[in-house]
């Protein structure tokens, strides 16, 4: 048994796997030692395991197969998965390491990258990520073909079987080895990847074909969802559960006893988790005892800048946030 943080990254294009995984654990450090020093030691020198979930190649694949700008913007290649595409890591490092000029990220912060950079927070990105919830949440017969064929690698996940299943499977393996391990477990999960994590946790607490994970009744302690679209009609319409009723009798209704407590933050002007509270959406996971808690935490800022623009959605502006940090911290203990 071991304490575990387990990460996973959300929609979008990214870098290959080592950088990533670079850039993660230095912006979960960097939050951490805002908050807890002896916690980041931890984690630093492995007294606290670190899995971090990687499906950028799958990311980077579906939307190069899209969009033009996209697929000329991949000019690295990734030694991990056979030298796919992907990004560089042009000006990534330097972008975390800015994060660590501010003090705090509160509103002077965030109203400082927003005067010193170019505003990108409702530009194309958000645009066509908003309009993919849009679009999968009045889907029909007739234009559910033109959202598998053209919008982003979220609505991929959400109505292509394949891309689904491929996903779910890079999350899968090392959560469900930690859950048989009784592992202490933090799952952190950003954007898409809640997504993906609510229908890994969802099959593991309902489907017969992973008993075997359940019998020992370990839990996730701490899911930790940032970023999270989850409360979108359009994405709730999409995942795992989404034909089952809610109600006590017979439902099979969101997952069920393998989440303790779960933590939600949403920053401001992120532009997939503008409805920013899962407790209303998720209330009959508490009203039938499926987990202990679910906390909607005040909106918080993400002072990420990368390219001279600035991105409040982005995964490691929220993990170097120290209220996001500071959850982390009390669970390391």
């Amino acid at each position: 048994m071991a304490k575990r943080i387990i990460l996973i990254h959300g929609r979008s294009t990214k870098p290959c796997k080592s950088t990533h995984e670079k850039l993660v654990k230095t912006a979960l450090l960097q939050g951490l030692n805002r908050v807890n020093e002896d916690a980041a030691k931890k984690v630093s020198k492995r007294e606290v395991k670190l899995d971090i979930v990687y499906y950028g190649d799958i990311n980077n694949r579906i939307l190069a197969g899209q969009f033009e700008r996209y697929e000329q913007s991949l000019s690295a290649t990734d030694p991990a998965f056979d030298n796919v595409r992907c990004l560089p890591d042009d000006g990534l490092f330097e972008a975390v390491e800015r994060l660590a000029t501010y003090r705090t990220f509160d509103r002077r912060a965030y109203r400082k990258v927003l005067r010193d950079y170019e505003d990108s927070r409702f530009l194309d990105s958000a645009a066509r990520a908003v309009s993919t919830i849009a679009a999968i949440t009045t889907a029909t017969l007739l234009n559910e073909v033109a959202i598998k064929r053209a919008t982003a690698d979220m609505g991929a996940y959400l109505m292509q079987r394949s891309v689904g299943s491929e996903v779910r499977e890079r999350l899968q393996s090392p959560l469900k080895r930690a859950l048989k391990n009784n592992d202490d477990i933090c799952l952190v999960a950003h954007s898409m990847g809640c997504m993906v994590s609510y229908d890994v946790l969802w099959k593991f607490s309902r489907m017969s074909e992973y008993r075997d994970v359940r019998e020992n009744g370990n839990r996730v302690a701490r899911w930790v969802t940032l970023g999270c679209p989850l409360g979108e009609a359009g994405v709730k319409a999409n995942l795992y559960d989404s034909n089952e009723r809610e109600q006590q009798d017979g439902t099979d209704k969101h997952p069920k006893g393998i989440i303790d407590q779960w933590e939600n933050f949403a920053a401001f002007d992120d532009f997939i988790s503008h409805d920013p509270t899962m407790k209303d959406d998720f209330r009959a996971m508490l009203k039938y005892d499926h987990l202990n808690s679910i906390k909607d935490h005040e909106k918080i800022y993400n002072c990420w800048v990368h390219d001279g623009k600035s991105n409040p959605h982005k995964f490691f502006g929220y993990l170097a946030n120290q209220k996001v940090a500071k959850v982390v911290a009390d669970w390391i203990g």
